[in-house]
């Protein structure tokens, strides 16, 4: 029996028996703009299976669920349902987006180097005002997620987030190791991990697991030329086709990076 147990803007969280499988849509969102492109799901899908699969030959939890063979089929992932922390986690080693555009906050010159990574938490909420407008995703401190835990009005908020500053920093501690894993992955064919951002759940003893997805729609890539290679292709009015390549591409660097190490074992 199937049963969608959720949907965001870019995937559904499916119940198939005893398992959960997570599907990609086409939908592709940024620069206040959203469209369909597909064959984006696809490649997002194959992205992540790989990636986690190579974050977990490096001791990294995830939440892929192999019990009954590969996670990996044509219709999406076998996943493990977690309890969520509601915030997004961004890692940045050169300044994009958030901190450089104009219509968010220009402090920086977009492109420069980060001295060490730049941890950020975001809370994940959103919020329509009476006018209208909507607000997401505001930047929080540790001590804010830990007060947000027990005093939150929402209820998909409270009993969400972190507990102490302890797991905070083990959170920052696991935001930088996936960081220096992803570059690693990353260094074959040269390309610059400039930002990322991922999710965790929780276990029953409060252990971090990767949930979600990791993919060119959560990060931000460039080749040795500078030219991107993930969401900003979009939000740069490229065409479909260019977008769709650049995924492409990224998928078969993850496959192929993780089939050649299966090869050396």
């Amino acid at each position: 029996m199937t049963n969608i147990l959720t949907e965001g803007s870019s995937k559904i969280f499916i119940s198939r028996g005893d398992r959960t499988l997570m599907t990609f849509k086409d939908d592709i969102h940024g620069a206040m703009r959203t469209d369909q492109i597909t064959g984006t799901g696809k490649f997002r899908k194959i992205f992540t299976y790989h990636f986690y699969r190579y974050m977990q030959a490096r001791g990294i939890n995830t939440h892929l669920d192999d019990s009954q063979g590969s996670a990996l089929t044509d219709a999406g992932i076998f996943v493990h349902m977690l309890q969520p922390i509601k915030i997004e986690i961004l890692v940045r080693n050169v300044a994009r987006g958030h901190w450089c555009d104009d219509h968010k906050f220009p402090i920086f010159e977009g492109g420069e180097i980060f001295k060490t990574p730049i941890v950020e938490f975001c809370l994940k909420w959103k919020h329509q005002r009476k006018d209208g407008t909507i607000i997401d995703d505001p930047r929080i401190s540790p001590e804010l997620i830990i007060a947000l835990h027990s005093l939150a009005k929402d209820p998909n908020v409270r009993g969400n987030m972190l507990v102490s500053l302890d797991e905070a920093e083990k959170l920052r501690t696991l935001a930088l190791d996936i960081n220096n894993l992803y570059q690693e992955l990353l260094r074959e064919p040269g390309w610059i991990l400039e930002d990322f951002k991922f999710e965790v759940g929780i276990d029953k003893d409060r252990n971090f697991i990767l949930i979600d997805e990791i993919s060119p729609d959560s990060s931000r890539i460039r080749d040795k030329s500078g030219a991107s290679l993930t969401k900003d292709l979009f939000r740069q009015k490229k065409s479909q086709h260019e977008i769709v390549l650049s995924y492409e591409l990224l998928a078969q660097a993850a496959e192929k990076c993780l089939s050649m190490e299966n090869s050396h074992e």
